[in-house]
């Protein structure tokens, strides 16, 4: 499951970087934020996974849940401009 799970970030991060790329310059940012929110889930159920679980990977987990809900935010919010 974490083999899985790593791929799945790191197709992510490639699609992240693909429709930055192409989108980040148009109306439809929103793209963008809900997949780095995607990414941002995707790293944090991934830190979760660690077993024994270290001081880091709770500031890994905080800050990509604050990533997450931060992202989720602003794709909302650049939906509801673009509409």
């Amino acid at each position: 499951m974490a083999n899985i799970l790593s791929i799945f970030i790191i197709i992510t991060g490639i699609c992240v970087y693909f429709i930055m790329k192409k989108f980040s310059h148009t109306n439809k940012t929103y793209l963008v934020n809900f997949t780095i929110a995607l990414l941002m889930a995707l790293l944090f159920i991934r830190t979760m996974m660690l077993d024994p679980l270290d001081w880091i990977g709770y500031i890994a987990i905080v800050f990509c849940g604050l990533a997450f809900i931060a992202q989720v935010i602003l794709g909302i919010r650049s939906l509801k401009i673009s509409e």
